[in-house]
């Protein structure tokens, strides 16, 4: 019999494989650009580049009509362009920062299957379906917040 194993590209697994993953190792980010507030507005308002979503898309394992969706762009325009708006790379960020919890706590696949199935707490829902919104964002850190802290629901 032989054992299922799930594709995962090398660089995803290098992210995975660091003691503590951040917002800027899952959008491939030099940590200086996001220390400080100031200077991420900065960098919300130059924008993030393509590579910072082509590294969060690798890692996430979203396709690029999902990310699309919760970026609030068309998929084209989504994959057309070289730099993001300041909207669309706060959003990525705030995606990168709810990954990195995700996945600091189930693990790479672990919280891509949490991702993908429906939750109770969420009134039976897919959290993928509620990325499209900070709130819903922000419902999800604390649901995984609960979870770190044994607060069952």
């Amino acid at each position: 019999m032989s054992k299922k194993s799930s594709k995962v590209s090398e660089s995803a697994m290098a992210i995975y494989h660091k003691a503590r993953l951040s917002p800027n190792d899952i959008l491939n980010i030099d940590s200086e650009w996001l220390i400080e507030p100031l200077t991420r507005v900065d960098t919300f308002r130059s924008g993030l580049d393509k590579n910072a979503l082509e590294s969060f898309k690798e890692v996430s394992g979203l396709d690029y009509i999902s990310l699309a969706d919760a970026l609030g762009i068309s998929a084209k325009t989504l994959q057309r362009k070289d730099v993001y708006d300041s909207a669309q790379s706060e959003k990525l960020y705030e995606l990168a920062q709810l990954y990195a919890i995700g996945i600091n706590y189930f693990g790479l696949e672990g919280f891509r299957r949490w991702m993908d199935r429906p939750l109770f707490s969420i009134g039976n829902r897919k959290p993928l379906s509620l990325i499209d919104v900070s709130e819903g964002i922000d419902l999800l850190k604390s649901e995984i917040m609960r979870l770190q802290h044994g607060i069952a629901i």
